[in-house]
């Protein structure tokens, strides 16, 4: 099918999670009744959406996805669609009004990130999924990583006067990685077909190999892509030195995929400096120390 952008608008219809979240489960089964659906069972650890297992009516199975309206996912379908079958589950259907697909139901489905297997193994499969989906023919009208996180990187820089005391001794590395944000968003390398969120739990094995799910998809530089990968997958937090171990793996993976190594790191110690502000926004102490200290190593890494 022709894949489309979400119905922006239906953004404003939800002022908050809480509103959609109340409202969730009579859009599942609006859709459920709209496309002749018979439920199964749901999938946990979505943080934005409703996902579950379902029977169409010629007895096929597929998995129905209704998404929490925001800005970042408006793509995800013409994502998909732009990565094909081979790379992603087939769109079978969409409602752009209720942020609503069917999708495919891949088996075996299992994200990377629960594979136990050694990291280099992992960012190996990783690395080489990468390579394919970031040099796909980008998508017509797919917005630039400089329009997608511009608003963004504004508004943590808004919040610096408030969030910097927070920090205390530590005020600097916020301030030094939002500034690094907008350098790099400043730079304009050749234009990769970006998935937004590239962590291990959005890659799932399947019969003809992984594939990607969940994206927030763009257009620009792959070194914006590989953080979430390289510090999510292994233990390097659980090192002496995790900088150590995090540039070793992110070595990996540009080698692999061809992704300037200098601009990957730089990127990575941006992005965990804005999760620091995020936590701080939703007042949890605890967890932007943790994005702290993984900012910290970041920015290590970078410096090196």
């Amino acid at each position: 099918m022709q894949s489309v952008p979400f119905e922006a608008s239906a953004i404003d219809s939800y002022p908050s999670r809480a509103a959609w979240d109340s409202a969730a489960a009579e859009l599942v089964g609006v859709m459920l009744d709209r496309w002749h659906l018979t439920a199964g069972q749901p999938f946990v650890g979505g943080e934005a959406a409703s996902v579950l297992r379902v029977t169409r009516a010629d007895g096929s199975s597929a998995v129905l996805k209704v998404g929490f309206p925001h800005v970042e996912a408006i793509w995800e379908a013409v994502g998909l669609e732009g990565w094909g079958a081979r790379l992603a589950p087939a769109v079978l259907d969409q409602d752009p009004w209720t942020w609503s697909l069917l999708l495919e139901d891949v088996q075996p489905g299992i994200p990377l990130l629960r594979y136990r297997v050694p990291a280099e193994d992992a960012l190996r499969s990783a690395g080489r999924l990468y390579e394919v989906t970031s040099t796909r023919r980008i998508p017509d009208g797919l917005p630039t990583l400089q329009d997608s996180m511009r608003p963004v990187l504004d508004k943590a820089v808004s919040r610096l006067r408030q969030h910097v005391p927070l920090l205390g001794a530590n005020g600097g590395v916020l301030e030094a990685g939002l500034e690094e944000f907008s350098r790099l968003l400043d730079i304009s390398p050749r234009e990769s077909f970006l998935h937004g969120d590239f962590n291990p739990g959005n890659i799932i094995s399947s019969d003809r190999g992984w594939r990607v799910i969940d994206p927030k998809p763009m257009r620009g530089d792959a070194a914006f892509d590989l953080w979430p990968l390289v510090t999510q997958l292994g233990d390097p937090f659980g090192a002496p030195r995790p900088e150590e171990v995090l540039a070793r793996q992110l070595r990996q993976v540009c080698a692999m995929t061809d992704v300037d190594l200098d601009r990957a790191a730089r990127w990575a110690f941006a992005r965990a400096t804005l999760n620091v502000s995020w936590f701080l926004d939703d007042q949890d102490g605890r967890a932007a120390l943790g994005a702290l200290r993984e900012a910290t190593a970041w920015r290590a890494v970078s410096a090196a």
